[in-house]
């Protein structure tokens, strides 16, 4: 099975006999690169909006991969209890996360080792997420789900390390090809570069990641009404006037 094309299923309906879920799918990522989409059980018609248009450019939102970008490697993590406190009324979640439809999604981070001769654009380590997911008209999962996917975390990554390492090691090339035509700058810290501070540049990332002013307050230590100035501004040297025209340039920029 490690190694094989019948790895994702087989680990889906392996899990499924304890917890039921619609389908999984898995993405490398390192450093700047776009995700590599290591593979899926979806079926065909979901995979424009869930995977490619993902790997576009979303994914740079998306607090599974703010988690990588952060130096996790290893872990469960259910995405609305790592999410940012307006996840639902951020424009990722109303543009993109909303039209996968997607209701429940638990994310198992593990390690990927390749060998240096497949070339490395940035030196920083590669890392993978499996994520177990159920449709919108799935039941959300409880706390006892959790507390089983928890149990299971270090066989699910061990296996995932191990598989999906197998996997991009036969295909060096595939790997490289990826990076080559998928490097993506500090979007963070260069969208605005010109027109906003630092201090705006900061503040735009987080708001585009859904945090509520209340949100970006706390974790800037400024008071809301700071954020509420700098938001003015922001929207003023950029020329926008709305937060889904604030998404639709960033998206722009990373495109």
């Amino acid at each position: 099975m490690l190694g094989e094309e019948a790895f994702g299923p087989v680990l889906l309906r392996s899990v499924r006999r304890l917890i039921d879920f619609d389908f999984i799918m898995a993405f490398a990522y390192q450093g700047d690169a776009r995700p590599l989409a290591l593979g899926d059980t979806l079926p065909e018609a979901s995979r424009e909006v869930v995977i490619r248009a993902y790997c576009a450019a979303p994914y740079v939102l998306d607090p599974f991969y703010q988690r990588v970008a952060a130096g996790v490697q290893q872990g469960c993590y259910r995405l609305r209890d790592i999410a940012p406190d307006r996840f639902r009324q951020s424009e990722y979640f109303r543009s993109h996360y909303r039209l996968t439809g997607i209701r429940e999604e638990v994310g198992f981070y593990f390690p990927i080792d390749i060998s240096r001769k497949a070339g490395s654009l940035t030196g920083a380590p590669m890392t993978g997420v499996l994520s177990f997911a159920r449709w919108e008209s799935a039941p959300a999962l409880g706390r006892g789900d959790m507390d089983l996917l928890l149990a299971l975390a270090p066989a699910v990554g061990g296996l995932c390390a191990r598989h999906y390492g197998a996997v991009l090691q036969a295909d060096q090339a595939e790997v490289q090809r990826g990076r080559d035509a998928a490097q993506v700058k500090a979007a963070y810290q260069e969208f605005g570069a010109g027109h906003l501070s630092e201090r705006e540049r900061q503040i735009v990332s987080l708001i585009l990641q859904g945090h509520s002013t209340g949100s970006v307050a706390h974790l800037l230590d400024i008071s809301p009404g700071t954020v509420k100035v700098h938001r003015k501004n922001i929207y003023r040297k950029l020329n926008l006037s709305t937060q889904a025209e604030l998404f639709a340039a960033f998206l722009s920029f990373v495109g």
